[in-house]
């Protein structure tokens, strides 16, 4: 499993346009094949630099690379046209511990290699 973080600076007032563009493109994403889920954070602070941070896990490096086809790119190049700039990059767990939650139900985890 791979994890895709794209972080994104969006002005403040910019929150509805932002979420809009987000959503079009998630609901591509979600249907493609590797695709396994998301969260989408928001900064408590308005002066945060990357006041969004999307992260997803895609089963693999190759379904990740095939999820950004014509039609993805299609669509995220509307990115050029809005007021938002994003900072994309894949990454892979190094170190696990503790407990995670998912929206509010913890998840209890024990420190495992990766």
């Amino acid at each position: 499993m791979v994890r895709f973080i794209n972080l994104f600076e969006v002005p403040v007032g910019q929150d509805e346009q932002f979420m809009a563009f987000w959503r079009s493109v998630n609901v591509y994403m979600q249907a493609k094949p590797g695709y396994l889920g998301h969260r989408l954070h928001r900064a408590l602070a308005d002066d945060a630099r990357y006041r969004y941070v999307n992260y997803v896990e895609w089963d693999s490096v190759e379904a990740w690379r095939d999820a950004h086809d014509e039609g993805f790119r299609a669509l995220a190049g509307a990115i050029a046209d809005l007021p938002f700039t994003s900072t994309p990059a894949l990454f892979e767990a190094v170190d696990e511990a503790g407990a995670l939650t998912r929206f509010g139900e913890a998840v209890l985890s024990e420190r495992v290699p990766v």
